[in-house]
């Protein structure tokens, strides 16, 4: 279902990919075989993805820019690695880091 979804995506004009929770019910083989499908769809084709997902790891595999949402706030968008780097309070706590002092 995954691919026929990507495969739809390519037929349009606009290129942009949505995805919600894309690979939250795969395993880990075919979630990281999804993940490289889509960085090499959205390389090719020059698409833009945006995507939602609980999982930073997502966002570290391929994203260049992330927005964090946070108590129902969008923080502005960032360099994926620098948020990591050096997390809000909200993505520490999240990702079980002690909060920066």
């Amino acid at each position: 279902q995954s691919r026929v979804a990507l495969a739809r995506v390519l037929l349009r004009a606009r290129p942009l990919m949505l995805l919600d929770e894309p690979f939250a019910a795969l395993g880990p083989a075919l979630k990281a075989e999804m993940l490289e499908l889509v960085a090499d769809i959205a390389g090719e084709t020059g698409a833009t993805v945006l995507m939602v997902s609980h999982d930073p790891g997502d966002a570290l595999s391929f994203a260049e820019l992330t927005v964090l949402v946070a108590n129902g706030v969008a923080h502005a968008p960032r360099p994926t690695a620098a948020l990591m780097a050096d997390p809000p309070a909200e993505l520490a706590a999240y990702l079980g880091r002690p909060p920066r002092d």
